[in-house]
């Protein structure tokens, strides 16, 4: 509101951390002098994107949207959000626009399934291409596109989009495959968000399905080494084991040919599942040989965890725990991606020579304990969890890997760490 505005400025001046809060002092002041420098309209652009620029511009602070709390704003600056249906009633109403669209995630995506199911199919090319042919006399019109237990690729092009007019407005849907398991199911979303964070699992489940497993073999033809290292995984069994780095072969070769891991049509489909069919057998010895070495490494950060046992050193080996915590669970192999699981086998040996060189100067790694304590901070506080989710935001990955990297090239610098890292290219990476 206009007339709030320069009331809101100052206010998001105030949640800046002290270290930059301090180069905008008296923040009324300040304030006034930005709002010349910030849009006089409403644009795409968030208020703390177009308040951090003006700071840099003005005095040459480092400062990004991040390192505002818009949650701190005393709440009359802070915008209400409700959820309507299509009669207008109020279904819900709150400040946290997140928390809303959890909570009424089902309801919408019912909803837009629901409008859709009798839906025209008259959209142009990039919508079209649904599952089944147009109905006798209703040219213009398609069947309903979603659809349950599938098992193969047997329709056509999967449309991204869909759209319909309903009393003015334009509702459009996001088609998305859904993996239910021992099937997928196709399924309309309300958000590309959501489109494609069901359809890149939906589509690596169907591959799986349409992929003769392995397994059987696998397990007939491993070496003893390798059983002995699979029996102390974190899995409950070590079929499931298998079962995970089969996803994580499958998720790999998708990759190499669409690096989103999104498809959308039958042709590219079977493409990718020819490809994974022609290597599916040495892909998964070299994965789970992978996994042994990861597992065994994993044993050894272990047993140099539980061999330290000095109560002034409890600080740091809480840390290294939880460091191996977070790189060796159950389903780590399909998370962490084959492509950095090479380098898993590194970080768990920094962790014993970490903890075997703890006593000689605990001071030291106390200091550095902090560097990393304060660069994973700053990664949670923008999103990240330890572990990491499979689906998570690139972005994020990233950032999750360099917090490793940074832990070599401080407790085990001689297994050298990907390149150069630090706290602070760790925040410029936060920043992108």
């Amino acid at each position: 509101m206009p007339g709030l505005r320069e009331e809101l400025v100052t206010a998001l001046i105030k949640t800046l951390p002290k270290s930059i809060r301090r180069t905008v002092v008296p923040a009324a002041d300040w304030a006034a002098r930005l709002l010349a420098d910030l849009p006089s309209t409403p644009t795409e652009e968030p208020i703390t994107a177009a308040l951090a620029s003006a700071i840099r511009r003005a005095n040459g602070t480092p400062v990004t949207a991040d390192d505002f709390d818009p949650e701190r704003l005393p709440g009359h600056l802070r915008p209400n959000f409700a959820v309507l249906d299509e009669r207008g009633r109020r279904l819900g109403v709150g400040k946290d626009l997140a928390g809303l669209q959890t909570r009424h995630a089902t309801q919408a995506r019912e909803s837009v399934s629901k409008l859709f199911g009798g839906a025209s199919g008259s959209a142009g090319s990039r919508r079209g291409g649904g599952n089944g042919s147009p109905r006798p006399g209703r040219p213009d019109e398609r069947p309903p596109l979603e659809r349950t237990g599938l098992t193969t690729w047997d329709f056509d092009d999967l449309p991204r989009e869909l759209d319909v007019r309903r009393g003015g407005s334009r509702v459009r849907a996001y088609p998305a495959l859904v993996d239910t398991g021992a099937a997928v199911d196709i399924r309309l979303f309300g958000t590309p968000a959501e489109q494609a964070s069901a359809h890149r699992n939906g589509v690596r489940r169907l591959l799986q399905l349409a992929t003769p497993s392995p397994v059987s073999y696998l397990n007939e033809h491993l070496t003893g080494a390798e059983k002995v290292a699979l029996a102390t995984s974190p899995y409950p069994n070590v079929r499931a084991l298998f079962d995970d780095a089969l996803t994580a072969v499958i998720d790999a070769r998708l990759r190499t040919h669409a690096p989103d891991a999104l498809l959308w049509t039958r042709g590219a489909f079977e493409e990718v599942r020819a490809d994974v069919s022609a290597h599916v057998v040495d892909d998964l010895f070299g994965a789970v040989a992978l996994a042994a070495r990861v597992l065994t490494a994993s044993r050894e950060a272990d047993a140099a965890i539980r061999a330290a046992t000095s109560l002034a050193l409890l600080p740091a080996l809480t840390d290294a725990r939880g460091q191996l915590d977070a790189l060796v669970y159950p389903g780590f192999v399909s998370a962490t991606g084959l492509e950095q699981l090479r380098r898993v086998p590194v970080y768990l040996a920094g962790i014993a020579f970490r903890v075997g060189k703890l006593a000689e100067n605990p001071g030291r790694d106390r200091v550095w304990q902090n560097e990393v304590q304060t660069a994973t901070e700053r990664y949670v506080s923008a999103g990240g969890t330890l572990p990491l989710p499979a689906d998570a935001d690139p972005r994020l990955a990233r950032v999750r890997w360099m917090l490793e990297e940074l832990r070599l090239s401080l407790f085990a610098q001689q297994l050298g760490a990907a390149g150069p890292v630090s706290l602070q290219r760790i925040a410029r990476a936060l920043a992108d």
